[in-house]
């Protein structure tokens, strides 16, 4: 199973991305954006050391034990010559996806497997991101600040 992300104000829908990769893979291998490529972002972003560790930290407390963190200077990361797997995706993050495939495709590899994961939602049934946690309108369990 290959995802990636930013991973930046680590919250309960990256839990559940993770938690459903972990569920569905016999190994998992997550790309964290770089600082370099995360620093593209109009807004200040976690280092990539505090996310990394946030991400690896969460999979060791479910258990997970067959796991790769890898830094993403890119979309595509080893997705784009990967020998096979699963992509994990979000609707967000689903043309990253398909452009993955347009890239393998183009090195004459066979397309990934696109599973689309769905997002969480939060107190106000709005999806839980990182910009609405950055921005104080919610926590990281999704509830809403008042």
């Amino acid at each position: 199973m290959i995802l990636g992300g930013t991973f930046d104000r680590f919250h309960r829908g990256h839990m559940l991305l993770l938690g459903l990769a972990a569920a569905l893979g016999r190994s998992i291998i997550v790309g964290v954006a770089s600082d370099e490529f995360a620093g593209s972002k109009p807004h200040r972003v976690e280092p990539f050391a505090e996310r990394f560790e946030k991400v690896s930290g969460f999979l060791r407390s479910i258990g997970c034990r067959r796991f790769s963190i890898l830094k993403l200077d890119d979309y595509a990361g080893p997705a784009a010559t990967l020998d096979g797997g699963s992509l994990l995706v979000t609707f967000n993050t689903l043309k990253n996806g398909l452009l993955i495939n347009r890239v393998r495709a183009e090195k004459g590899l066979p397309p990934l497997e696109v599973l689309i994961a769905p997002l969480l939602e939060a107190e106000d049934s709005a999806p839980i991101s990182s910009t609405r946690v950055r921005m104080g309108e919610i926590d990281e369990k999704g509830f809403l600040n008042r």
